[in-house]
């Protein structure tokens, strides 16, 4: 799960399907693709943090073993994507919200 592949490739993906999706909101009037980029947003909320969670539980367990985590990336990286995503998720609230207002 701490692959640099996997951990940070997923968001990225994630990342690109949004801006796919939002570069169709755009275009069309399809009412929902609001939702779908909530809901994408939201996933990569969840993943970032549950990769977080297991770098942080594998490095306890190698911090009893007197061993280190040893990652081919920098882990402050592993923030990122769940910065990123919080973001998202807030500004796809507030759109939602200006949305049902009006």
């Amino acid at each position: 799960m701490l692959n640099g592949y996997f951990a940070l490739g997923v968001p990225i993906g994630l990342m690109v399907l949004y801006g796919v999706i939002l570069f169709l909101r755009k275009k069309s009037k399809i009412p929902y693709l609001g939702f779908v980029l909530f809901i994408i947003a939201g996933f990569m909320v969840a993943f970032s943090y549950q990769v977080l969670q297991y770098a942080f539980k594998e490095q306890d367990n190698l911090l009893e073993a007197s061993e280190s985590l040893v990652l081919s990336y920098p882990f402050w990286l592993l923030y990122i994507p769940l910065g990123v995503g919080v973001i998202l998720v807030i500004i796809n609230i507030f759109r939602a919200y200006k949305r049902i207002k009006s």
